[in-house]
């Protein structure tokens, strides 16, 4: 997919970005997954997830948005990952997303809180609505963008930014339209932008790094000299104890 289309599909000019739990990473490092790419995978997976449903983009030609169109924005070959993503897969058992047929078709503020006009009260109201899209057409709901503490609604990302990063939609775009990067770019992207969240020149070592993402230091070099090629991120190398550490920033 080129970037003029997904610049069009995620509808770019009309959205709002989103947030992402920084939590994600330790649970995504708990689950299981086939590969390091998979993981990176479903990083990405949630981000467009929450991002679709944020935006409630399933409201216009909703058949572009079927989950064997989102995936086929990371990879080719479906099967490979349908453990992550189907029902009741790795993250619906994580507790991340829900696969239901409810899905938004318009967003608004009631008394200042973000409140979603779901499909089913609007066939209620509207019974001869027209459906355009398969009767077996179901979406997957972030539930962390919903909840986060206890189960209490109205604290997940889409209400609250406390413990969360930011991948701007065009940045989204730029990375996995990119040969060199695609999901695996934008879970090292999404690392480093929660890292300098928290501290605002993040120091580390290509070993430290590739310790604590769970792959190889040659992934990390490979990755973060693209990144920084695109101007995603910014680094300045220091020397301590014989060892080279970058100063990264985004």
């Amino acid at each position: 997919m080129d970037k003029a289309y997904l610049e069009s599909w995620l509808n770019v000019g009309e959205c709002v970005n989103v947030q992402m739990p920084n939590e994600i990473f330790e649970d995504l490092s708990k689950a299981e997954f086939k590969s390091f790419n998979h993981k990176c995978f479903a990083y990405a997976y949630y981000y467009l997830t929450c991002y679709l449903y944020r935006n409630a983009l399933y409201g216009g030609k909703t058949d572009q948005y079927s989950q064997q169109n989102i995936i086929k924005v990371f990879t080719s070959n479906k099967s490979s990952v349908s453990y992550i993503t189907r029902f009741e897969g790795v993250l619906d058992n994580m507790n991340y997303t829900k696969t239901t047929t409810d899905y938004p078709v318009t967003y608004y503020m009631y008394d200042g809180i973000l409140e979603f006009g779901l499909i089913k009260e609007l066939r209620k109201k509207m019974p001869d609505l027209e459906i355009n899209h398969s009767p077996r057409f179901c979406v997957k709901e972030p539930i962390k963008g919903m909840t986060r503490f206890d189960g209490e609604d109205y604290t997940g990302t889409f209400y609250s930014f406390q413990n969360t990063h930011k991948i701007d939609v065009n940045q989204f775009i730029t990375i996995v339209n990119d040969g060199k990067l695609g999901h695996v770019g934008l879970y090292l992207f999404g690392y480093i932008n929660m890292m300098c969240d928290k501290f605002s020149k993040y120091r580390v070592t290509n070993e430290e790094l590739a310790k604590m993402v769970g792959c190889s230091e040659r992934t990390i070099q490979s990755y973060m000299v693209r990144l920084e090629e695109l101007g995603l991120i910014k680094s300045t190398k220091v020397t301590l104890n014989c060892k080279t550490q970058k100063f990264y920033s985004v």
